[in-house]
């Protein structure tokens, strides 16, 4: 039997007088993704052999050659995505997304027609990373023009070179596709506002491209909903609400509004292994490149006295003599700016600068990370000290990347900056050390910064350092809880996947 072929999918009529057909159908059944209009039954081409059929020729690919650098995992999951044509990089930070996403930019670019283009889009603090991955793999023979907000659009017009790599803020609302053939998007975390400018756009831009590319290390398993744009990105779904109808039950306005229907996990994650891969261990797959369990993570948690004024600010802002549990992100947001010797606006007594400053002169010889969030809290710790880095949300890029390669070389010990300004992406192993000054309610932002120093090629335990009053301490709870509920979700999403992918892609 020959199927009908369009845009990557096979359709064939089914009889159902025909107990060859029916065998068929039950064959289908077992497909990790289908679906049966009347009796078509529709299904991705690259499982048409194991159900009997032969499909017409898709898009004309040309035999992928990998990159004699990567590493066996890296390399598999490469040829199976750049098979899918459109799938998703669901691995750890440190696993080498980078090399993937470059292997599949360079091929995609190789297989579309001239003039059609591949853009990769990522956080602006790696986008000079990448560059110097793809001279470190490549030399000069893959070519990379770096793009920005005032010419991407031209360049997806009019332009000539085939691969270019863009930051997210250039994404605007007008943007239009033009030339544009293939999408990969790094750190694809951003993904999962499902309503946010970027995702909009990234999603308006990929319709209709048959090379697409999301990575990210944090998938989120304790948050499932966060897969739907993924799963729109990648056409596995129409849209967001057409996966959340399928997997969810809507609960209403709670704390977890969507919650995964009973007895759907399976089914859940049979349908995500079609189009992506959960990877947080190697050697749990069977391949045996970074297999090795990575050093660990010494999380300490330090008291820090609050001060007389830390006090009367806290009764003045909530009428509480004693620091409880307060909802509300202005309330929560309030008690952190007391916390680091700011009541609105103006400075008062923290005892929090003077302890973070005594942590790191105790251990002189190593490399640390002073994490931030508000930008009051950031100049406290650029006063306390002087000879570190400090990259901010307005450091220009030109002072910027020499502070990163000083960092790195260990010719700055102490670098002090925010998550969302050195968070994603960045290999920071040489920092032994971490000190939060500041920790929202965000596991993600947690999680991020974490792994900038957690990650392969780390050779030492990585020592985490929370100094907190007890204005922070029931948010940082809620992040150390969830990082515990997180890790123990994630052995047990891989376990599902692997034994999902063994039994219906072996």
């Amino acid at each position: 039997m020959t199927a009908a072929f369009d845009h990557g999918g096979a359709r064939i009529h089914l009889r159902p007088s025909s107990m060859e057909d029916y065998r068929r159908f039950l064959a289908i059944k077992q497909l990790p993704t289908y679906s049966f209009t009347g009796r078509t039954a529709s299904f991705p081409r690259e499982y048409a052999t194991r159900i009997g059929i032969t499909v017409g020729n898709s898009r004309a690919n040309l035999p992928y050659e990998p990159n004699p650098a990567m590493f066996d995992f890296q390399r598999d999951i490469t040829s199976l995505a750049i098979e899918k044509g459109k799938f998703a990089l669901f691995e750890d930070c440190g696993l080498g997304k980078t090399i993937q996403e470059l292997e599949f930019a360079r091929h995609a670019a190789r297989c579309l027609p001239s003039p059609k283009c591949v853009l990769i889009v990522a956080p602006l603090m790696v986008i000079s990373q990448t560059m110097q991955e793809a001279e470190r793999f490549y030399g000069g023979e893959l070519a990379i023009t770096q793009l920005h907000a005032n010419n991407l659009q031209e360049w997806l017009t009019h332009g000539t070179d085939r691969i270019g790599i863009v930051n997210f803020e250039a994404l605007v609302e007008d943007l239009q596709p033009g030339r544009l053939g293939g999408l990969i998007i790094d750190e694809s975390s951003m993904l999962k506002s499902h309503y946010g400018v970027w995702g909009q756009v990234i999603l308006r831009l990929s319709r209709g491209l048959d090379w697409k590319l999301a990575g990210t290390g944090t998938p989120a398993p304790n948050d499932r909903i966060e897969y739907a744009n993924h799963a729109v990105f990648v056409d596995a779904f129409p849209n967001v609400n057409a996966f959340l109808a399928r997997f969810f039950v809507n609960r209403g306005q709670t704390q977890e509004r969507w919650t995964l229907k009973p007895h759907a996990i399976k089914p859940f994650y049979r349908a995500l292994s079609h189009w992506s891969i959960f990877l947080s261990n190697p050697g749990r797959y069977g391949w045996k490149d970074m297999a090795e369990p990575l050093p660990p993570i010494n999380v300490h948690v330090h008291h820090v006295d609050m001060t007389i004024e830390q006090h009367d600010a806290l009764h003045a802002t909530t009428g509480m003599l004693i620091p409880g549990r307060v909802g509300g992100i202005c309330s929560r947001a309030a008690l952190g700016q007391i916390a680091k010797g700011n009541h609105k606006g103006e400075k008062i007594a923290t005892n929090k600068s003077g302890f973070i400053r005594s942590l790191v002169d105790s251990w002189p010889t190593e490399s640390s990370i002073v994490w931030c969030i508000y930008n009051a809290e950031q100049d406290a710790m650029r006063a306390t000290f002087p000879d570190a880095a400090s990259i901010a949300g307005d450091t220009p890029m030109e002072e910027r990347l020499p502070m990163i390669d000083d960092f790195k070389a260990g010719r700055i010990k102490t670098i002090i900056t925010k998550p969302k300004v050195l968070g994603f992406g960045l290999n920071l192993q040489i920092a032994t050390r971490q000190v939060f000054s500041g920790l929202q309610d965000s596991y993600e932002s947690y999680y991020q910064a974490v792994k900038r120093s957690n990650r392969y090629g780390a050779k030492f335990p990585l020592n985490v350092h929370i100094p907190l009053t007890d204005l922070e301490r029931p948010m940082v709870e809620t992040v150390l809880e969830k990082a515990d509920r997180v890790h123990v979700d994630t052995i047990a999403q891989e376990a599902i996947f692997m034994e999902i992918r063994n039994n219906v892609l072996a």
